[in-house]
């Protein structure tokens, strides 16, 4: 097939990223979203919802595995998790390498997107198949009103808050999942670029804390994703989150305890940022 360059129409970034040589394996368009498969000579297979670049097989590891594992090492006992969004896999591969790990509830308003992993990006929707599993082609944010048991994790792992994935950034959102979740529970969200959304995960923040004892924020370079370096923002019941309390035994090939505590925000700009004070 012919290349082009691929620009990513992304209406919440004020940049726009291209791709050259870069092929179309597959679009279609589902009740939801375009969803479109791409081939690009460095970044390989890569999946664009709406125009806007979800993941790559070059990099898709360092957003997933820092999604999800930092949360389930800090939890003592993660049996029940949740995970919002993900159609794609790649995070409940992650969550599946935890040996403690009961169930997992994955809640994909489309399953337009879980089909297109399953065919082109079979490394990551390999976790589809395990028993724990169970699917919900629903909304995230009513499952959580009437949740069908407690978590222990949530894992919210959404496109960027524009349209209907704006709802799960919002107040009564966090507050639904608090009430979702077990005494010992653990939320955690992307939460967009520090440098392109420092107000906008500020007030996730802020949010956070109305409805959790202890919020905080953590950071990763995502090369593909406009602003590069993106945000993790986790809310515990009980547990600090800052240090793993469960020694890592699954296999990564980024995550350790160490780049997990060295990925939290300094104190010092934590606190500025939430009081809406950092000069950048």
């Amino acid at each position: 097939m012919p290349s082009f360059d691929f620009r990513e129409k992304d209406p919440f970034s004020p940049i726009v990223y291209s791709y050259p040589g870069t092929t179309l394996l597959h679009q279609e368009r589902t009740p939801y979203q375009e969803i479109a498969v791409l081939q690009h000579p460095h970044f390989g297979k890569m999946m664009a919802l709406d125009g806007v670049i979800q993941l790559t097989e070059r990099d898709e590891f360092f957003y997933h595995e820092m999604l999800v594992h930092p949360a389930l090492h800090v939890h003592p006992s993660p049996r029940q998790v949740l995970i919002i969004g993900g159609g794609d896999g790649g995070t409940l591969r992650e969550v599946l390498k935890h040996p403690e790990v009961q169930a997992v509830t994955l809640v994909e308003i489309d399953g337009g997107v879980i089909e297109v992993s399953k065919r082109f990006f079979p490394g990551l929707s390999q976790g589809f198949a395990d028993p724990r599993v169970k699917v919900l082609l629903d909304d995230g944010a009513k499952v959580v009103r009437d949740p069908p048991v407690r978590y222990d994790v949530a894992i919210v792992d959404s496109t960027d808050p524009v349209g209907a994935a704006e709802v799960l950034f919002s107040a009564e959102f966090y507050g639904a999942v608090a009430d979702a979740l077990t005494p010992q529970g653990i939320l955690v969200t992307q939460s967009e670029s520090l440098l392109f959304h420092l107000s906008f995960v500020a007030e996730v923040q802020r949010r956070l804390k109305h409805h959790f004892p202890i919020a905080d924020c953590y950071t990763q370079p995502l090369a593909t994703y406009a602003g590069n370096w993106w945000t993790f923002s986790i809310a515990s019941k009980t547990h600090s989150p800052r240090r793993p309390v469960r020694a890592q035994k699954v296999p990564t090939r980024y995550y350790s305890s160490a780049v997990h505590r060295k990925a939290f925000l300094p104190r010092s700009i934590y606190r500025r940022m939430v009081a809406g004070k950092l000069d950048w």
